[in-house]
């Protein structure tokens, strides 16, 4: 699974990006706008061919989902803390974000899906991962309910790198809207993530929680 993340600002021809990366192959893209009304955003899906919206993901606005016809929310941190997704609306389905893989060894579930970042040095936040990359964390995985998904600072040249160690699938920003040739460096990362990867064995480390 790839997975990309929308720039929070406005991009050039972004509706014809958004599409273009759709026909390429991409699987899932979340709509991170936070700065949006609930007009610029209602206007900003709608902008989307309808034929994708089983494929959006409402990253911001989550409140805005069902007006939308929209039944993917991703949930902050914070938001899965204080407890959003107990009110679940039937037939929603839910993602979320951690930034330890303890965190991940914990989630029910309840969740589709979490992004585990940053795996490797940011490509938009400079200096964050620099100094706690988590790729080395996916071999202490024992949550296997709940799909794993490579965030941060994730390219064509180690797109490969999260499936060796056991990631479900890759999540992509800052290589998409950071650098120029955004089609193209999504095809480029598309084609790399297709390789079969190679398996690296697993620790002895046990994390199972008592």
């Amino acid at each position: 699974m790839i997975i990309a993340l929308t720039a929070e600002e406005t991009i050039q021809a972004e509706q014809s990006i958004i599409h273009t990366l759709f026909e390429n192959g991409l699987d899932m893209l979340h709509v991170r706008k936070y700065h949006f009304t609930d007009l610029q955003m209602s206007k900003y899906v709608a902008s989307i061919d309808a034929t994708y919206h089983h494929k959006l993901v409402m990253h911001s606005h989550p409140l805005l989902s069902f007006e939308l016809g929209i039944n993917r929310i991703h949930l902050s941190e914070s938001n899965r803390k204080d407890g959003y997704q107990q009110g679940r609306a039937r037939g929603s389905i839910y993602s979320t974000s951690v930034h330890h893989i303890d965190q991940f060894n914990n989630l029910d579930n309840r969740w589709d899906y979490a992004f585990l970042s940053p795996l490797f040095a940011s490509i938009s936040k400079a200096g964050y991962g620099v100094n706690n990359a988590l790729l080395d964390q996916l071999q202490l995985r024992s949550n296997f309910d709940v799909r794993l998904i490579g965030l941060g600072g994730i390219n064509a040249a180690n797109c490969q790198l999260p499936l060796q160690y056991g990631a479900d699938g890759i999540a992509l920003f800052g290589a998409l809207w950071r650098y120029p040739e955004t089609i193209q460096n999504f095809i480029s990362c598309k084609k790399s993530y297709g390789k079969t990867p190679v398996y690296l064995p697993r620790t002895n480390n046990n994390t199972t929680k008592e």
